[in-house]
């Protein structure tokens, strides 16, 4: 029985730089091509990718999709896959890909059409998060076919020693009787071994598979000290089973850090501490209110494997009389904004701007930000992107940070594309920045599951960085 679930576990089923949210979602250019990526990746290894592929300009004929990892490329690597039509939905195709190995993946996305051919790399995380236990009802069927068999072994061999080279007619013997018996009680003896010693052997294998192959992510302390009257907070990670290769900036930096009050979610901050070493980073910490607070800390890996850490910390009432920045691009927002409901659909952002929610669903949340006027605002490149958000969900199962490309990382996908030109030679670029629409922020997502969501948008606006943030229920 325990060899049929490891042949369970290890049989393809549908599977993590983010919290309670592993679908990765992507727009980008494929060449001439506007596709929308939507990967679910395996939740054990070696498993099976879903792919979908949108073409959002309905001009795509084909689209092929390779699996690549970081470190061997496309280099000796089978044909791409084709990818299916979907029935009913021209501009929709469907895929499949093994992922047979745990690290750092991307997806190549080939499209071919009437403008030639167009390419695009999707990063992924190809990691085990998930132990499958065999049902009850299906293990006792194979428990007690697997006492048939035995059984039915132990008597084949009294049956032979007892009658195989009788003639035919001829009864055994007392003594041949007695010999088929000992060789039945020696036959229990050796399968009862046989099967201790597959049952220690699938020990082994699984707990290789919980220590070793699971996923978990750096352990990440957090703490909370004063320095020349400001809050300070002090990150520290502790490196898991050897994932700690060097880190690589994402937007410039080496970690993107949100701290959340909990339970009401009613203060966000998103901040950029200082690298002190390879395991300590640290940050000031802005007019928050005291609470309990959850801290995610997005990290990039130089492999492209990406990590969200999360950690608690409670912080005090700050009597700091001013507060310092440590980094130009940190921002917040405190309990005393108003507090939206799923029924709002606009906050009022400083400098009479205002930030709506135009539409949440198909793949997609939608916001605009506009004037005292009712104009689109200019919004300027925040560390590189039109807008970034955060989705946290209210009973904090969910975590995802997110922009308008999607919930990939651009140094991850800079890092796969940097690496095929070099294996190469050939000229591929991979270009994620400013949509086409500036008068609309998308963000390519689906909320996991059925729930409350809380959702923060943050734009820059005359070189000051906003916060909007709504409510929403997910059904």
């Amino acid at each position: 029985m325990r060899i049929w679930l490891a042949l369970l576990l290890f049989w393809p089923l549908a599977a993590v730089a983010h919290i309670g949210s592993p679908n990765i979602y992507y727009e980008g250019n494929a060449g001439p091509y506007a596709l929308q990526v939507i990967i679910r990746p395996p939740d054990v290894i070696p498993g099976r990718a879903e792919i979908s592929v949108r073409a959002l300009d309905g001009n795509v004929q084909s689209i092929s999709v390779l699996p690549a990892r970081w470190d061997a490329g496309t280099k000796g690597a089978p044909s791409a896959d084709p990818a299916k039509h979907v029935r009913g939905d021209t501009n929709l195709f469907s895929a499949e890909l093994w992922l047979m190995n745990s690290g750092a993946y991307s997806i190549l996305v080939h499209a071919e059409g009437a403008a030639g051919r167009g390419t695009t790399v999707v990063p992924i995380n190809s990691v085990a998060t998930s132990r499958r236990v065999m049902p009850r009802g299906f293990g006792a069927m194979l428990g007690t076919w697997a006492g048939v068999l035995v059984l039915a072994l132990v008597c084949l061999v009294g049956s032979a020693v007892r009658e195989s080279v009788l003639p035919p007619g001829e009864a055994p013997t007392r003594k041949r009787v007695w010999l088929s018996r000992l060789a039945m009680a020696v036959g229990i003896v050796v399968v009862t071994a046989a099967l201790w010693g597959g049952g220690y052997w699938w020990y082994l294998v699984d707990r290789d598979y919980r220590n070793n192959r699971l996923y978990r992510a750096d352990d990440l302390k957090a703490t909370v000290t004063t320095n020349a009257a400001q809050l300070v907070l002090k990150l520290r990670r502790t490196n898991e089973r050897g994932s700690g290769r060097s880190l690589v900036p994402e937007h410039g930096k080496l970690m993107h850090a949100f701290v959340v009050r909990q339970p009401a979610l009613d203060a966000f901050a998103h901040l950029h501490p200082l690298r002190i070493d390879d395991q300590n980073f640290e940050t000031t910490l802005p007019p928050l209110p005291a609470g309990n607070y959850k801290v995610y800390a997005d990290i990039t890996h130089s492999s492209g494997l990406t990590h969200t850490l999360v950690a608690d910390v409670a912080l005090p009432e700050n009597a700091a009389t001013e507060f310092t920045r440590a980094d130009e691009d940190d921002s917040w927002v405190s309990s005393s904004l108003p507090v939206p409901s799923d029924a709002q659909k606009t906050c009022a952002l400083p400098n009479d701007f205002t930030m709506h929610q135009i539409a949440i669903g198909n793949a997609r949340m939608q916001f605009k930000v506009v004037d005292s006027d009712g104009k689109p605002a200019t919004l300027e490149p925040y560390m590189t992107m039109q807008a970034h958000a955060v989705v946290h969900s209210h009973d904090a199962t969910v975590f995802t940070h997110l922009h308008p490309f999607g919930t990939v990382s651009m140094t991850s996908q800079q890092l796969f594309a940097k690496r095929e030109r070099e294996r190469s030679n050939k000229p591929f670029e991979v270009v994620c920045g400013l949509p086409a629409r500036p008068d609309v922020i998308i963000f390519p997502y689906e909320f996991p599951r059925p729930g409350a969501y809380r959702v923060w948008v943050q734009v820059k606006i005359n070189g000051q960085v906003v916060t909007g943030f709504f409510d929403h229920v997910a059904s």
